[in-house]
């Protein structure tokens, strides 16, 4: 797993959300996937949004991600792993619900393409919702299709607006589609509910979802969501 050059763009792009969090987790250590070429055009989109930043702001010896999301503003973030093959402060299955100590503990949650991997995917999310305190905010990038294999799942546009919005009451501040070779054309997702076949969208090659979202201070009742064409049933 890692932080390539789209989920680099986007955690630039919604940096603001997290001004003032103490701290987060992210879903298994990234390590930094851009090669000498990428990471200068990554850097030149860094200050083209406003960030004053080089190579060495952003790179670490080990090859992991700490220094680059620091350098963007985030707070300390911890990572949980099912093993501690990289060190990850937590370890845990996320097949499995997290201990009671991980629950409401971190301002931001991370999933930088980790869910896709695990089976049991909803038991995944429900545990990101459980760590994050009220008000904190879940960050997500994730295969959306064009990469059979890749993981156990490719996910659509419910995840985040029927499972994140709908079910959990989340403010919903980007929900996007991008080409992982097109990373300027960002296709905004809205929200599926009620539409033919779930707003269904036929699009050509590898493509990556983003969503980041607030939680509620207050959660609403949960019901296990339903895509959204079939609300009405």
């Amino acid at each position: 797993m890692g932080i390539s050059l789209l989920p680099g763009l986007f955690l630039a792009r919604n940096a603001a959300h997290v001004a003032g969090a103490k701290n987060g987790v992210i879903l298994g250590r990234q390590k930094l996937h851009m090669n000498n070429r990428v990471l200068e055009r990554f850097l030149g989109n860094l200050n083209g949004m406003g960030f004053t930043l080089g190579r060495e702001d952003i790179t670490q010896k080990d090859g992991f991600t700490e220094n680059l999301l620091q350098a963007l503003g985030y707070p300390k973030i911890e990572a949980i792993d099912f093993s501690d093959i990289e060190d990850a402060e937590h370890i845990h299955d996320l097949n499995k619900p997290v201990p009671a100590s991980l629950r409401e503990r971190f301002d931001l949650v991370i999933d930088g393409g980790t869910t896709e991997h695990v089976f049991h995917i909803g038991q995944a999310l429900d545990s990101c919702h459980a760590m994050l305190k009220p008000g904190g905010i879940m960050m997500s990038f994730v295969a959306a299709t064009g990469w059979f294999g890749h993981g156990f799942f490719q996910t659509g546009p419910d995840v985040p607006w029927r499972y994140w919005h709908h079910a959990r009451g989340y403010d919903m501040l980007e929900v996007s589609l991008i080409n992982r070779k097109k990373p300027r054309n960002v296709i905004k997702i809205e929200d599926p509910t009620g539409k033919p076949r779930g707003g269904e969208l036929i699009v050509d090659g590898p493509h990556m979802l983003f969503y980041c979202c607030r939680k509620p201070l207050k959660a609403p009742k949960y019901r296990f969501p339903v895509q959204g064409h079939y609300v009405d049933y």
